[in-house]
């Protein structure tokens, strides 16, 4: 009997168990949406940048105070449930402004994200009641806070890994739990390495755990909020996705 060993057999064990996106902004993406408070904000590609970059801005025309933008799914594809896993990544780099008024949501999962709500105004940073998971800054802070929230239940950490707008790489993995199913854990990454607490013995990792009870759907966004009346732009080199299809 003839048998086959192509490259082909093991792309499409792949296919079966893994859904998969990733851009890197040689075009504008097709499958990603943009929402926006003024109506100048927009994703374009950004010229002459050395690779591939989204550049997206807040808008330029009559820039306000708390202008938001965020590049998001089309739908709530992504569930904190009790089988299928995912990761999100990003990479991005801005220019700080003066007083480090920037708010940037680096990558995160938000169910219901609107424009006002992505990111609370004034640097409050994510809104008190929602399902998700998020890598941030906020206007005056000067680095990146991790956070997961269950409704309510929110569970967060500065890293004190300095927000300086230098390129950074972003990831965001859920994991349902094995042995309980109600419940999952989240575990954050910045340039490749396990986010820890920091001031702790021996810097354990932050790997929040939390119930699954009434998890509800939520989008993968990334996204900024002016936190000054002047126009805010943020260059994502590359941003993508993964999720488990198996059991």
């Amino acid at each position: 009997m003839t048998t086959y060993t192509t490259p082909a057999h093991s792309v499409m064990s792949h296919w079966r168990t893994v859904a998969e996106y990733f851009t890197h902004f040689l075009g504008l993406p097709a499958e990603l949406d943009v929402t926006k408070t003024n109506s100048s904000a927009a994703l374009t590609i950004a010229d002459a940048a050395g690779g591939g970059y989204g550049r997206l801005t807040t808008g330029a025309t009559s820039p306000a105070d708390n202008n938001g933008v965020f590049l998001a799914t089309q739908g709530e594809i992504f569930k904190f449930g009790p089988q299928h896993g995912f990761v999100l990544r990003s990479q991005l780099r801005f220019t700080p402004s003066g007083g480090n008024t920037d708010n940037v949501l680096a990558i995160g999962v938000q169910n219901a994200p609107t424009e006002d709500n992505f990111l609370a105004d004034d640097g409050a940073g994510p809104r008190a009641d929602y399902w998700g998971a998020g890598i941030y800054k906020v206007d005056g802070g000067t680095s990146w806070i991790c956070e997961v929230s269950a409704g309510t239940t929110q569970l967060t950490l500065d890293t004190e890994i300095a927000a300086d707008g230098s390129e950074t790489t972003f990831e965001i993995e859920y994991i349902p739990s094995d042995g309980t199913p109600s419940y999952g854990q989240v575990i954050f990454r910045i340039n490749g390495e396990i986010v820890r607490r920091p001031g702790t013995f021996a810097r354990e990792h932050f790997t929040p755990e939390f119930s699954l009870t009434d998890a509800t759907e939520m989008k993968a966004l990334v996204g900024h909020k002016t936190g000054a009346a002047s126009e805010l732009i943020v260059d994502i080199n590359a941003v993508g996705w993964a999720m488990g299809l198996s059991n």
